[in-house]
């Protein structure tokens, strides 16, 4: 079999494995399923109870704008991934309905859910500035959906909120190289994130083909998640960017992730 059949059937594994293997998590939508909110968030209060104020910041109304999402590079995105252990900024801007004025010095609270379901429950505060913007940041954690929420007044009864956002977390995934004589090169690495089950899991040592990245071997990981990969370039003295790359696959509750790329010239 040539090097490059190799490659085609190596892709079309790779394809078969992230397709069949994500978890239920990767099913959801990116926007947040449609539906009512929960009667209660555990440990969401008004956090105008008890205190002498009336009226959740400057120009608060009942008829709130409050546009939230998760900024990535230059845009604005309703879900991202993120590797499992770092934390996520949520951004958005509390604005009346009507007149379009901005809500400033209005205390928000951060809600989360597991992305699996469950309760939503309190996870942050911000406070908006004088354009009504925020900043507010997801602790880490695993797959959740997140909201923002507003109560507008003193006897609100409830808050308004936010539309939900979708974090998903991808596995944390590690590697060195080590290039041989007659364009060899080993991969070594680990994946992290969460416990590995008991057979292991399926890793991809890629190799980058223009703006694609070419699978070009499949191994599995021991229980302590640890793998090794062994290629060969067709080439000398060329140069080659490199990564491992974890997909999605049952039994793991993490979303695919890859390492970080490494660049080499082949000898």
């Amino acid at each position: 079999m040539t090097t490059t059949s190799r490659r085609v059937v190596a892709l079309t594994a790779i394809s078969a494995v992230s397709a069949a293997a994500a978890p239920s998590g990767a099913q959801a939508t990116l926007v947040a399923p449609p539906g009512p909110w929960p009667a209660t968030v555990i440990g969401a209060t008004n956090p105008l109870t008890g205190t002498p104020f009336v009226f959740n910041g400057a120009h608060a109304t009942h008829s709130a704008s409050l546009r939230v999402w998760l900024p990535h590079r230059a845009a604005r995105r309703a879900a991202i991934a993120r590797v499992i252990g770092r934390k996520t900024v949520v951004r958005g801007r509390l604005r009346n309905r009507a007149t379009h004025r901005s809500i400033s010095a209005a205390a928000l609270q951060l809600a989360a859910q597991h992305a699996a379901g469950g309760d939503w429950y309190v996870v942050g505060a911000a406070r908006t500035n004088r354009r009504g913007r925020f900043r507010a940041v997801l602790p880490p954690g695993p797959s959740r959906r997140i909201a923002v929420l507003y109560w507008p007044d003193v006897t609100a009864p409830g808050p308004v909120f936010s539309r939900r956002l979708l974090v998903r977390a991808s596995a944390r995934v590690y590697l060195k190289t080590t290039m041989l004589t007659r364009h060899r090169i080993v991969f070594r690495g680990r994946v992290s994130g969460a416990p590995i089950p008991s057979g292991g899991l399926v890793v991809a040592a890629q190799v980058r083909n223009g703006r694609a990245w070419a699978t070009v071997r499949l191994v599995r990981t021991l229980p302590s998640g640890r793998f090794v990969a062994r290629y060969r370039f067709k080439y000398a003295d060329r140069r080659y960017q490199v990564r491992a790359l974890a997909p999605a696959q049952p039994a793991w509750p993490l979303y695919s992730g890859h390492s970080q790329p490494r660049r080499l010239r082949s000898r």
